[in-house]
């Protein structure tokens, strides 16, 4: 199986705060049609405004996400597949725990040799902005990511971003919802 990314955009902004009952019913006209594909919802990060969300799934092929989302009328901004970086496995984290997302482009692409040489530079700044990364998902031709940190706020990680001298295109605090095995159905 691969990694597959999903990114959303809601307009109007989902109902605050989210929590995981809430995503689910937002989600549920999507769980037959990924079943039937044999794709698997891993977890979501959903901004804590409403207004965005990043989703990781397990599929045979990305475009088997992209068909289901599009037969369950579920509109999308896009669906990309990843290699995903780990610090900490999301599934360490507790249901319902806030991360700070950085959406990144890289022009040349990020290389995993690239990437390892930069977090080992960037040390000093993570103590500094008091940040921990906790995973990052790469496109496969290495031209964009969305990377989770650990952090108190947004703009902690914006500044990091800075001082690194790492462009951005968006940071946003985020909730993480998972499957919860004990009280949640299979996505």
């Amino acid at each position: 199986m691969k990694l597959a990314v999903l990114e959303r955009t809601f307009s109007p902004e989902l109902a605050a705060p989210i929590t995981d009952d809430n995503w689910m019913q937002v989600n549920h006209t999507l769980d037959g049609c990924l079943a039937v594909r044999q794709v698997q919802w891993l977890h979501s990060l959903v901004s804590v405004n409403g207004d965005r969300s990043i989703c990781l799934f397990q599929v045979p092929y990305a475009e088997m996400l992209r068909a289901a989302c599009r037969e369950a009328r579920m509109p999308f901004e896009r669906v990309w597949q990843a290699d995903l970086w780990l610090e900490q496995d999301p599934a360490s984290f507790p249901q319902g725990c806030f991360l700070v997302i950085a959406a990144v482009n890289y022009d040349p692409p990020m290389t995993k040799t690239m990437y390892e040489f930069s977090k080992q530079q960037a040390e000093g700044c993570f103590q500094e902005f008091k940040i921990q990364p906790a995973f990052t998902a790469v496109s496969l031709d290495g031209t964009h990511s969305i990377c989770a940190f650990s952090a108190t706020s947004a703009e902690d990680v914006r500044s990091l971003c800075r001082k690194m001298g790492q462009p951005f295109q968006q940071v946003w605090k985020a909730i993480l919802i998972r499957r919860n095995t004990t009280t949640l159905p299979p996505r």
